[in-house]
């Protein structure tokens, strides 16, 4: 834990401070259920949860089709090294497509989903002998009013170390590479749901669909994609730095769409939003 005074957070004293908080506030649960997700956030909680608690920290991961591929990688990566100080991890089958609540994809969606992996995280903390569910929520998170998952979170209990500890975004990446935590600079990603518009069916089909087609545009050498499901229109999304050669592999790009059912598609700049709420939606 050293590390944060030597590397990249070293020259930002606040960052420092509030790490130095999160350690504390770690070390006071005792023992916890870690919602794994992949994403950074999650990963840098549990490379700090599992020095200190060890196997007190049992990391949980959902399986489920709205969980990328990329992301499970990423859990499983973070699991191995967290593991190395004594942490547990585990999937877990979550059936939040089940629920109707859910698949008939409201605003609220989140707030469903949440509901059923915080809410299966809480039976195994309660049947095992954990004192806490928590989550990789950051201070940056808490500032936006789009989070019904997070009224989930609270409704069962779930805490969230790093929010309490004030660390956002920025600094928790600086953070991160300052100890060693792979990744630390991984584009945001999301689940595979916010790929489809508000009111639309989510199917496991069209979630199958929209992975497939992300990993292909990825392995076209595109870091940051969303493919947004409009049916028989695919909104193509990049960064705008990548704009430029997404339109010049027009003809690749067209063929993976294709052959997944796809018989049109626009390229567009990654506004950081869902299918339904970008400045760049379709029809």
């Amino acid at each position: 834990m050293e590390l944060v005074r030597s590397g990249p957070a070293a020259n930002d004293p606040v960052a420092i401070e509030r790490f130095e908080k999160l350690l504390e506030i770690v070390d006071g649960l005792d023992s916890c259920v870690l919602a794994l997700s992949g994403g950074i956030d999650s990963s840098f909680l549990l490379a700090v949860a599992s020095q200190i608690l060890g196997e007190r920290c049992l990391a949980l991961t959902g399986d489920s089709a709205a969980v990328p591929a990329w992301d499970r990688a990423d859990a499983a990566a973070a699991a191995v090294e967290a593991g190395r100080h004594g942490a547990r991890w585990r999937t877990i089958a979550t059936k939040e497509l089940d629920d109707p609540r859910y698949a008939r994809n409201p605003r609220s969606r989140c707030y469903y989903c949440k509901l059923e992996v915080y809410g299966a995280a809480a039976a195994i903390a309660q049947a095992e002998g954990y004192a806490w569910v928590v989550d990789g929520t950051n201070a940056s998170d808490t500032r936006r009013a789009d989070r019904p998952g997070m009224t989930a979170a609270s409704e069962l209990g779930v805490r969230s170390p790093l929010a309490e500890a004030g660390i956002d975004k920025e600094q928790l990446r600086a953070l991160a590479r300052s100890i060693g935590v792979d990744g630390w600079d991984r584009p945001a990603s999301a689940c595979l749901a916010s790929r489809i518009p508000f009111g639309e069916l989510i199917t496991a089909e069209r979630l199958r669909r929209v992975e497939a087609a992300e990993l292909a545009l990825r392995g076209l050498g595109f870091r940051q994609v969303r493919v947004r499901d409009f049916g028989s229109h695919a909104r193509v999304e990049v960064e705008l730095g990548d704009l430029e050669n997404l339109r010049s592999r027009s003809a690749d790009v067209r063929a993976h769409l294709v052959e997944l059912g796809f018989e049109s598609w626009s390229p567009a700049e990654y506004a950081g939003t869902g299918a339904g709420d970008s400045q760049n939606a379709y029809g």
